[in-house]
């Protein structure tokens, strides 16, 4: 009886044991399926989340930084320099959706790189990057950052800064130099660019004992005085046709004749002209020189006033000025041998035309697109001289290898050949050609043949047909005189 008991005991305790692991085995697998559906949910969102971006929707993370973005106020920058059209149809799927744009800051020379309070507002570069991109056929959301907390930092050191991103780049007026090269890929140059020396102008005068011939060349002198023996020919045979005394004198008086008679008659009353011809000639003529006369004034005022600026360099380059963070530093210890330690660094023209004027530095190196800005605001007692050095131009740079760098290339050469250009170029840098800009005028032009051919073929003409129409005139007179010498 004993062991009956004994033997119910164990089955209630086992039947209790396995009702025990039944119940947590219940309890435990809809945890884990629910987990497991949970993560596949999760995936599966994830997945559907991709699918949608890469026809064109955008992601959480996307929606995410370009709200962040907003806030700070970076990411209307190219929406308000493109206009309504930006990035608007737009469809094929981009290897950067969301592109981090790098910019040099910099306080001077902003009609390149604007930046206020670490935020990228405009400039000719950010316009013509943004202008850039939306030539592209897929959106990219450009994300501009500013670069360097001060002022010596230099643009090399932010194109370091790019290497090994794929959708990262520099946008801002980098000069392509080979040393940056080796580690950057550089766009298209969207600039040229050659340096120059930016000097003070010394004012010249021009004028010589030979300057009031200057207005014409030798060879139009040449020309004016073989028309006046040509005309003075063409009168003396008209007037000797009708019996003139005056052209029946010897050889010698007879050739001075030719020379001074056509002005002599209208101003000092020398001889009387019994040719109607002759008259016609003469009037034609002197109406021709009238022209010249005025014309030669015209040029020799301008020969007589005008002041020439030569630039004044200096004997040696030790003390010289250059844009603060370009690579005109080193440019200028290479070219001229000096040691660099009177080189100022200068950072707007603001500050150009500071130390020129005091006198803290003679000569200021720089590209040509700075050199220009300046002259346009200060041009009237500087100048310009050079080119000195060619560089290969001002361009965009990007990671090597990056993804985007060969289609924004070509998207840069569209956009340079296009309007765009010229419309960006007149509205940040007022778009003055370089003669316009440069303050020292060139020398007049002294007119040549070319700019009387008309005049003097006209002439010309006129005297052989006034010749012509005489002879056939006084044939007509002598057969109307012969009959009547008969009959008497």
């Amino acid at each position: 009886m004993a062991h009956k008991n004994h033997t119910v005991c164990c089955m209630l305790v086992l039947g209790c044991v396995c009702g025990l692991v039944n119940f947590v085995n219940a309890s435990t697998v809809p945890a884990e399926r629910s987990l497991i559906g949970e993560r596949y949910s999760e995936k599966h969102h994830f997945i559907k989340n991709r699918k949608s971006t890469a026809i064109g929707g955008t992601s959480i993370r996307m929606r995410r930084s370009i709200q962040e973005q907003r806030d700070t106020g970076q990411v209307d920058v190219c929406s308000d320099i493109v206009g309504p059209e930006w990035q608007k149809n737009k469809h094929e799927i981009s290897p950067c959706e969301q592109l981090d744009v790098w910019v040099p800051k910099k306080t001077g020379f902003t009609e390149f790189v604007k930046i206020e309070e670490s935020e990228v507002k405009d400039g000719f570069s950010i316009a013509i990057f943004c202008h850039a991109l939306q030539v592209l056929p897929f959106k990219v959301q450009p994300i501009f950052k500013s670069f360097g907390e001060q002022t010596n930092d230099t643009y090399d050191k932010l194109l370091e800064n790019i290497v090994g991103k794929n959708c990262t780049c520099a946008a801002g007026d980098f000069t392509v130099r080979a040393s940056r090269a080796q580690y950057v890929n550089f766009t298209i140059p969207y600039l040229s660019s050659e340096v120059y020396m930016l000097v003070h102008g010394a004012r010249e005068w021009n004028q010589t004992l030979w300057t009031f011939l200057s207005p014409f060349t030798w060879r139009l002198w040449i020309t004016i005085f073989s028309m006046c023996i040509y005309i003075g020919a063409a009168v003396a045979i008209l007037e000797y046709r009708v019996g003139n005394p005056k052209f029946k004198a010897p050889y010698h008086q007879a050739l001075r004749m030719v020379i001074w008679f056509p002005i002599s008659t209208f101003f000092f009353n020398e001889g009387k002209i019994l040719n109607r011809n002759s008259k016609v000639v003469l009037v034609m003529w002197l109406s021709m020189i009238f022209i010249v006369v005025q014309i030669f004034t015209a040029t020799l005022s301008s020969w007589l006033t005008l002041d020439q600026l030569r630039p004044r360099l200096p004997t040696n380059f030790d003390n010289a000025g250059y844009q603060n963070g370009s690579f005109l530093k080193d440019f200028i210890k290479e070219k001229y041998n000096c040691s660099g330690n009177n080189l100022l660094p200068l950072n707007s023209a603001e500050e150009y035309k500071e130390v020129l004027s005091n006198g803290s530095v003679k000569i200021i190196f720089d590209e040509l697109p700075y050199v220009d800005l300046f002259l346009a605001k200060y041009g009237s007692d500087y100048m310009k001289f050079g080119p000195i050095n060619q560089e290969s131009g001002i361009a965009f740079a990007f990671p090597p290898g990056s993804s985007l760098f060969p289609i924004f290339s070509r998207a840069v050469i569209n956009v340079t050949e296009s309007d765009t250009m010229m419309k960006m170029k007149k509205k940040y840098l007022g778009f003055h050609p370089p003669d316009n800009s440069q303050p020292n005028q060139p020398l007049p032009q002294s007119l040549d043949v070319q700019s009387f051919i008309g005049l003097f073929i006209f002439i010309g003409t006129v005297a052989i047909a006034a010749i012509i129409l005489s002879e056939i005139s006084l044939r007509r007179e002598n057969k109307k005189v012969l009959p009547i010498s008969v009959e008497e």
